[in-house]
């Protein structure tokens, strides 16, 4: 080998509306060594999500989807005759979420998993061949994990935002009656089962609170304390700016939720900059009574007013909200962070001529969109870090769950595009990509930098060779952090 040239490391990446990889499932006959392949019904550009035993061993549950995502089939397949029996059709006039079947969870002649077909995602319960026992959970609030089901006592155990889309709790229920709440702390829960059922380890935070891990029992009963973090609270109570929660409505009449972290030292009598941190994609929450301490309140501690808002298609809110965007991913977002920086430049401590946006990934999209969509100037300048810039270039599963194949939906991905309106950026714009991003490809800066050129516009870009999405290597995060605050420096 040459040490002059690169190694090379290739991967099927199929894009938006191409052809995917053809999925067949097989069962190996330990005593007779034959392979089989069973005959699971699966469209020719469909996917295989799951596979789950289950008590029966003649029942193999085979997930598939199509490839619009809007039909999932649960088949009970025997794995010698190789015959396929459908047990449960799920369909969505728009989209199957993950969590639908990334919830399976199977028992001694049932199986429970996720749906959103009343408007909100709750439990439901199944026998094995497909017959609905019951709606285990309801209400117009999103159960977020299902963590099992004791057949002893009949209880189901699960997490919900029972009491506000930004908090999380942890309940259990018999179908019947009214939920046990088992977690009374005001913030956001995990748990983690034992196999019994009988146990569950317990994590705990809020905005102010670092995680607390405690052991409880099966009613919500501490055992015992694991991990309390007094020591970083204390030093984060004395370091740190707090974040707030704040909620607004937009001139549409949407209300919106997100939170802001002022410098420790706020004074309500100064005018402040702002940095404005958003992810906006489908499905994610980033405004979360939850502990999260990153470059966020680092930027606080350096002067500026950081903000984060979710806007419409985010999680937490039904899916009516969660679907909002679905076929035109980018714009409704982007309408909602114009109206957030409108709002935020009537506060009285707020410099509205020194506002900033900037994204990861989907927020780096956002924060393109952001700055090619905004009216006048509400933000001098933005940071994208490894951006899409145009869904056509995405992989296919994650695309065409929210937008479909180009093939059908040719005009959501051409207003999606942010390649059709570099000509209308403003502000300035530093741009961030790893060159060996395995998810969204540098392909994506690369393809709109040569937009930009053609429109004739200036800007910054840094490049992290040999790096992933994630931009994780120490050296190269410590180098970005730097070179974000420089930026908002030399631009604020």
């Amino acid at each position: 080998e040459n040490d002059e040239y690169p190694g090379e490391y290739a991967y099927k990446y199929p894009v938006a509306g191409t052809t995917n990889s053809k999925v067949t499932v097989h069962s190996f006959d330990i005593k007779n060594r034959v392979t089989r392949t069973l005959q699971v019904p699966v469209e020719a550009d469909g996917y295989i999500p799951r596979i789950h035993f289950t008590d029966d061993p003649e029942k193999l549950a085979v997930v598939t989807l199509n490839r619009h995502q809007n039909q999932m089939d649960i088949y009970m397949v025997n794995p010698r005759s190789t015959e396929a029996k459908l047990a449960v059709r799920e369909t969505n006039d728009k989209y199957i979420r993950e969590t639908a079947y990334g919830s399976l969870k199977f028992y001694k002649g049932h199986f429970g998993y996720l749906s959103d077909r009343s408007g909100y995602q709750h439990l439901y319960w199944y026998t094995l061949n497909g017959k609905l026992v019951k709606q285990v959970t309801s209400g117009d609030f999103e159960v977020t994990d299902f963590y099992g089901y004791d057949a002893t006592s009949g209880q189901f155990y699960y997490a919900a935002h029972g009491t506000s889309p930004l908090r999380k709790e942890v309940y259990s229920t018999t179908g019947t009656g009214k939920p046990r709440l088992l977690t009374s702390q005001v913030g956001t829960n995990d748990a983690t089962f034992s196999t019994t059922m009988k146990y569950f380890l317990n994590v705990y935070s809020s905005a102010q609170q670092p995680p607390i891990t405690t052991l409880r029992n099966a009613s919500g009963k501490v055992l015992t304390t694991l991990l309390d973090n007094a020591d970083l609270k204390k030093k984060a109570d004395n370091t740190l700016g707090q974040k707030e929660f704040f909620t607004f409505t937009t001139s549409e009449g949407v209300t919106l939720n997100g939170w802001m972290i002022k410098p420790l030292d706020f004074d309500a009598g100064k005018r402040y900059p702002v940095v404005m941190m958003q992810y906006s994609g489908p499905a994610s929450q980033r405004v979360t009574d939850t502990w999260r301490k990153r470059f966020g309140h680092y930027l606080a501690s350096e002067g500026y007013l950081v903000v984060c808002v979710d806007g419409r298609g985010t999680h937490a809110r039904g899916r009516a909200w969660r679907n909002a965007t679905y076929m035109e991913l980018g714009i409704k977002e982007a309408e909602d962070q114009i109206s957030v920086a409108k709002y935020l430049k009537t506060l009285p401590y707020v410099d509205g001529s020194r506002m900033a946006i900037c994204g990861w990934s989907y927020g780096g999209y956002q924060t393109l969109m952001c700055m090619s969509k905004q009216e006048g100037m509400l933000w001098k300048c933005g940071i994208a870090i490894a951006p899409v810039t145009s869904w056509r270039l995405y992989d296919s599963a994650y695309t065409e769950r929210y937008m479909r194949r180009p093939q059908v939906n040719d005009f959501g991905y051409e207003k999606a595009d942010v390649m059709n309106v570099a000509h209308d950026l403003t502000g300035n714009l530093l741009l961030v990509h790893a060159l060996a991003d395995d998810n969204v490809h540098a392909q994506q800066s690369w393809l709109y930098v040569h937009a930009l050129v053609e429109a004739g516009k200036q800007f910054e870009m840094q490049m992290y060779p040999d790096d992933n999405h994630s931009i994780g290597k120490p050296a190269n995060k410590e180098h970005l952090h730097k070179r974000i605050l420089l930026f908002l420096e030399k631009n604020l």
